[in-house]
């Protein structure tokens, strides 16, 4: 719980007071890097014969903050600088969408972790990933 409370002390003030383009983007940028590695390290956790129930739930709840934090992090102010493709801001419903199915399968994962169902947590984490590849192959320009 103390991991969850720095990284949201981190990450909203960032998200929500950020001054410039340029910082929104970086709190967003960190936001998806702790999915991406938090995501890898549940999903380890998940495939492990006796699953510690309670990391899972904590990492998880850690997840479901994050994607609810990023679902605000895309106003039209912070398209200058950024990697995201024009499409977000252009044409943002089915950004807003893909955005809330990932929120949704974090969500189902911290239930499943709550009920300690490893069927239903592998199924909101593939949920959340797959969100996550077919957004990222959509919204995101290359280098």
């Amino acid at each position: 719980m103390k991991k969850l409370v720095l990284s949201l002390c981190v990450l909203l003030p960032n998200i929500v007071f950020a001054q410039s383009s340029a910082e929104l983007i970086n709190a967003r940028q960190q936001a998806f890097v702790n999915i991406e590695n938090q995501s890898e390290q549940v999903e380890d956790m998940i495939d492990e014969d006796a699953p510690n129930w309670n990391e899972i739930e904590s990492i998880s709840y850690e997840l479901s903050k994050h994607s609810q934090l990023l679902t605000t992090a895309f106003p039209e102010s912070s398209q200058d600088g950024s990697k995201a493709k024009e499409a977000v801001w252009n044409k943002p419903e089915k950004f807003n969408q893909l955005m809330q199915e990932m929120d949704s399968g974090f969500v189902q994962l911290y239930q499943a972790s709550q009920q300690q169902d490893k069927a239903l947590a592998e199924a909101g984490l593939e949920q959340a990933q797959d969100t996550c590849n077919a957004c990222h192959r959509s919204y995101r320009s290359r280098f």
